[in-house]
């Protein structure tokens, strides 16, 4: 948090010495705070992991967040965004705290902590820009880090009238990357582990996970970039990556602890259409993770498809989502949901997810949430 404090620091310094150079035209601060909150519902039809939780339905509140915006001048704005969900380690409640600095269309500068615009499932995050209750894959399978401490360079060029080329680039410490145990029973995240009907098994492949996750590491040091081509602000078509030199570490018994260096890198492309009432994603994204200990540790090589559609219907979107992950087990997720909105502030929600994979039975997760926005 200091580094982050003392980054913001010098930015306001900078941008003071700018602003001493301008106009003397009166400026005024403006600022702009809003929230939500979500109360979710979830059911997971899935013995083991009721066996293995104690429980596989749950209702509580789902997300809160306070989102601001002060612009003290012109060209110059901090952001923050503090969330709550549940089992969010202390860490990852404050999403966002950077000051952003606006040269012009073609340079922008970001620097503070703030969240990885790497692919647009990033952005379903919070409640209010997700569709549907369950966060996506793509966010909670640690493709790349939600957020990362540093710096950011964006901007966009014209190449025509209707064609411009936007950039991104991130560096900055992050910590370690894991999986999001997302949602209220904490199945979202860790899905992929309950896909067995050997409950001691689940129990230890969670206790591994469990105890890497544990280990006191420092920040890590990780780069990303976006470049992206916008047609007419209706199709976006990108590449993105992100590399990050990481520790691992594990215990196998009470005597034996086993630590290694490891090289993490995802790369991957998306898609945007979003015409009239019609809005369409698509992603690919591969992990390759290498470390230096291959005896103990096991080098991989993942892969995640992801696709979303949903239509606008007035004040119902009806949408449906396909995710396809070849990671340490292979396993489909298909999503059909309708997200009602009655009034500017309300939006409830209705999910259904159909697991689909070759280890157990196939299963079923209905999900239910109310989103209210101040």
């Amino acid at each position: 948090m200091k580094k982050i404090i003392v980054i913001i620091v010098l930015i306001i310094g900078t941008v003071q010495m700018i602003n001493a150079q301008e106009t003397n035209e009166e400026w005024k601060t403006q600022t702009h705070v809003t929230g939500y909150f979500a109360l979710n519902c979830e059911y997971v039809d899935l013995p083991v992991f009721k066996e293995v939780k104690g429980r596989n339905i749950g209702m509580n509140i789902g997300e809160a967040s306070i989102l601001s915006t002060i612009r003290p001048l012109e060209k110059f704005k901090i952001n923050s965004v503090i969330t709550y969900k549940p089992r969010l380690g202390v860490n990852r409640i404050i999403a966002e705290l950077s000051g952003e600095l606006n040269f012009s269309d073609a340079f922008n500068l970001k620097a503070g902590r703030f969240i990885l615009p790497l692919d647009p499932a990033s952005a379903q995050y919070y409640a209010p820009m997700n569709f549907g209750v369950l966060l996506p894959t793509i966010v909670t399978s640690a493709l790349f880090p939600l957020n990362i401490n540093g710096i950011n360079f964006n901007g966009k060029a014209s190449l025509s009238d209707n064609i411009s080329l936007c950039y991104n680039f991130s560096g900055g410490q992050y910590t370690k990357l894991s999986r999001i145990e997302a949602g209220i029973l904490g199945f979202s995240g860790r899905d992929g582990v309950y896909m067995s009907e050997n409950v001691q098994q689940v129990n230890k492949m969670i206790a591994k996970i469990e105890s890497m996750q544990s280990g006191e590491y420092p920040d890590f040091f990780g780069t990303a970039t976006k470049i992206h081509l916008d047609i007419n602000d209706i199709v976006k078509f990108g590449i993105a990556s992100f590399y990050g030199a990481e520790k691992a570490s594990f215990q196998a018994n009470d005597t034996t602890f086993y630590k290694t260096d490891l090289d993490f890198l995802s790369y991957g492309t998306n898609l945007i259409i979003d015409y009239n009432n019609l809005y369409l994603t698509a992603s690919v994204w591969f992990i390759d993770e290498t470390p230096d200990d291959t005896q103990h540790f096991v080098t991989y090589n993942s892969m995640l498809c992801y696709g979303e559609m949903a239509y606008t219907l007035g004040k119902v979107m009806p949408f449906v989502k396909y995710e396809y992950i070849d990671s340490r087990k292979k396993y489909t997720r298909v999503t059909a949901g309708v997200n009602y909105r009655p009034f500017f502030e309300t939006t409830f929600k209705v999910e259904y997810h159909r697991y689909l994979q070759d280890y157990i039975d196939d299963f079923n997760v209905f999900m239910f949430s109310v989103v209210y926005s101040f």
